[in-house]
């Protein structure tokens, strides 16, 4: 979203991402399945952005990334902090070092070398607990945003939020409040926490000067973005959403945007990661079976595991009184026959999602890696089932 608007200012942007690599010429998708790449390649890419000119680099910045000294050498002049949940703690251990772990940024910010004329800047989503901490730090100006019924007195010349929401299936509008004015907003994005992600991204465009309506036509522009809340066309009469979400908080947060749109039944098709966070795997059957009426549970990214193995560790999470095995709740262990049969099982009417692959080229398994796209699957099934 921050690319869109900034571009929209007429800047040439860069941008490394979970799912897009921009150069400000070329774009790809990241097929790396890091979010933040290797010290070597980021270098690599910020010298191909100076040569072409960029005027802002965007780095999608992982607490994995942080704690591995990834970022090394790299001066951020703008830091957002967009939230914290209990996630990733196979790697950190604890929510303490995660919380270390992302505190880097904004600790280090102040101290990186400055470039000329450029304020060091901090942002920090104010509706989050963690926020009084993230903007403890030094930064030369700092900058809020939040949702809604937020204390606007602890920041009134600095703070960017959103009021007047209303959600639909496919867009979100709201009206955008900046200290010097505001501005509705028809995003083509549902859900509550996309309003979150277009406040993080129109409140970096406001601290580095771009006005109101170049940010409202920057949001307003964004479409689809692959394998997040993608809308998947059909003529089934079926809502079909295909989501890169694999983590506690991601489920909740596409399960509260589906379930009050949902015409119908909500039917979900999901697995989790294999050679990953084992602690969280009840947890997202237990998110999913709150939510959801019927579930379909298969292989996402099984790596070395068996993703029977992985199932065996989904199910203790599902509400045993809502579900039943053979009745709305399936294991089908090939992706593939699971959208089918979710696909199959739904009535017009219903929204299908199809969660943790997303926008992937490729699915990790026991031989490795092995060609699967989300979408391209869905539509070969749509065929079929036409």
């Amino acid at each position: 979203m921050l690319a869109h608007i900034l571009e929209a200012s007429g800047a040439r942007v860069g941008m490394a991402t979970t799912i897009n690599i921009w150069t400000g010429i070329r774009k790809w998708v990241n097929e790396t399945k890091m979010t933040t790449l290797s010290p070597f390649a980021l270098q690599g890419l910020l010298r191909q952005m100076a040569n072409h000119r960029c005027k802002y680099a965007i780095i999608e910045t992982t607490s994995h990334a942080l704690a591995q000294h990834r970022t090394w050498g790299i001066f951020y002049d703008i830091a957002v902090f967009t939230n914290i949940t209990h996630d990733h703690l196979d790697f950190h251990k604890d929510f303490t070092h995660y919380r270390e772990a992302k505190s880097k940024l904004f600790r280090e910010l102040a101290e990186s070398l400055r470039k000329p004329h450029m304020a060091k800047i901090a942002i920090v989503n104010i509706s989050d607990p963690e926020s009084v901490h993230f903007s403890s730090f030094e930064a030369d100006k700092k900058y809020y945003f939040g949702i809604d019924n937020i204390e606007t007195a602890l920041a009134p010349d600095s703070l960017v939020w959103a009021g007047g929401i209303h959600l639909g299936i496919e867009h979100t509008h709201f009206t955008l409040n900046t200290p010097t004015g505001s501005i509705d907003i028809k995003l083509k994005l549902p859900g509550r926490f996309n309003v979150y992600n277009a406040l993080a991204a129109a409140t970096a465009a406001y601290s580095v000067g771009v006005d109101l309506p170049t940010i409202g036509q920057g949001l307003e522009s964004m479409w689809q973005i692959p394998g997040r809340m993608e809308s998947v066309p059909n003529p089934l009469g079926l809502t079909i959403i295909i989501d890169y979400a694999h983590t506690p908080d991601g489920f909740q947060q596409v399960f509260e945007a589906l379930r009050p749109t949902a015409e119908k039944k909500l039917l979900a098709v999901f697995g989790a990661a294999g050679d990953r966070d084992k602690t969280k795997r009840p947890t997202l059957g237990a998110i999913a079976s709150s939510f959801a009426d019927y579930i379909v549970l298969t292989e996402e990214d099984p790596a070395s595991e068996h993703p029977q193995d992985i199932v065996n560790q989904i199910l203790p999470g599902i509400d045993k009184n809502k579900f039943r095995t053979g009745d709305n709740l399936h294991i089908i262990l090939d992706r593939a026959e699971a959208i089918t049969h979710a696909l199959k099982a739904a009535q017009p009417g219903d929204t299908v999602v199809l969660l943790a692959i997303g926008a992937q080229t490729a699915m990790e398994k026991a031989c490795g890696k092995v060609p699967y796209n989300e979408r391209e699957t869905v539509e070969r099934i749509i065929t079929a089932m036409s």
